[in-house]
């Protein structure tokens, strides 16, 4: 939360330089656009790190921690689903702290309404997999919330620099 915070003020203070302005230079626009690219590419640098070492070592992390009470359980795939479930949060924070600070009104109001259409879908996507497959389904509904806002936010950014 707190990252997505300090982007989206990163990225307010790069789209108030003058990029947003009538005269948009394409200079502005390129700063901007290498700045969301590079914070992009470091979150996903980052989180395959995690998908790669995370459901790996989450038995071992778990039993070292809590013992073979929780590590014997559904924790560990839990915790396995979560850490490629880190990589959809960062993903959406970035580009929605991007899409929140370059937006105008309307566009704005757009995505409260697409945010709010996606919350609907979520909901019945949790009680459907919460059903199904418990907390690994929760998780799994969360992914896909994530991954839909995610498409949405890049939708946007795809057309904001064109």
């Amino acid at each position: 939360m707190l990252c997505a915070l300090s982007l989206d003020l990163y990225f307010s203070e790069r789209a108030n330089d003058g990029s947003l302005s009538t005269g948009q230079t394409p200079e502005n626009v390129s700063n901007l656009e290498g700045s969301l690219l590079g914070a992009l590419k470091l979150i996903t640098l980052i989180g395959l790190v995690v998908i790669s070492f995370g459901p790996s070592y989450s038995y071992t992390l778990l039993n070292l921690l809590y013992g073979r009470r929780y590590s014997d359980g559904e924790a560990t795939a839990v915790l396995r689903y979560y850490c490629v479930y880190i990589i959809f949060l960062a993903m959406n924070g970035t580009s929605e702290a991007f899409l929140h600070s370059v937006a105008n009104e309307n566009q704005l109001k757009q995505s409260n309404n697409m945010l709010l259409l996606f919350s609907a879908i979520y909901t019945v996507l949790n009680v459907a997999f919460i059903k199904s497959a418990g907390a690994v389904g929760l998780i799994a509904a969360n992914s896909v919330n994530m991954l839909l806002r995610i498409s949405y936010s890049a939708v946007f950014i795809n057309e904001y620099f064109k």
